[in-house]
């Protein structure tokens, strides 16, 4: 009786030992998930970088904005000083037409 329990015994551990697995199929799903997050994660860094760059140019940007600002100030000042000037030439060119109708512009 020991021996056929020493068989049965080993038959049963042979069959339960595990076979080796086949290699599982990848699913082009899976494949294009990987390439989705790697993208991702690429593009995230670009946007990093860009905007570790960026940054400092903001200020310069600032500065040309008030530079531009400044400057249309000191535009809208100096017409407005030419505004009389330029009444007093519209009036003096009315006159010579009234005085010289023919000769208009």
């Amino acid at each position: 009786m020991g021996a056929g329990r020493a068989l049965a015994s080993a038959a049963l551990v042979s069959y339960q030992q595990p076979a080796i697995p086949a290699p599982r199929r990848t699913s082009p799903l899976r494949v294009l998930a990987g390439i989705a997050c790697i993208a991702v994660i690429v593009a995230s860094v670009a946007v990093t970088v860009l905007a570790v760059k960026l940054i400092p140019m903001t200020s310069d940007a600032q500065r040309a904005v008030d530079d531009a600002s400044t400057s249309a100030r000191r535009l809208d000042r100096r017409s407005r000083d030419l505004q009389p000037t330029i009444r007093e030439l519209r009036d003096a060119a009315r006159a010579l037409q009234s005085v010289n109708p023919a000769a208009g512009p």
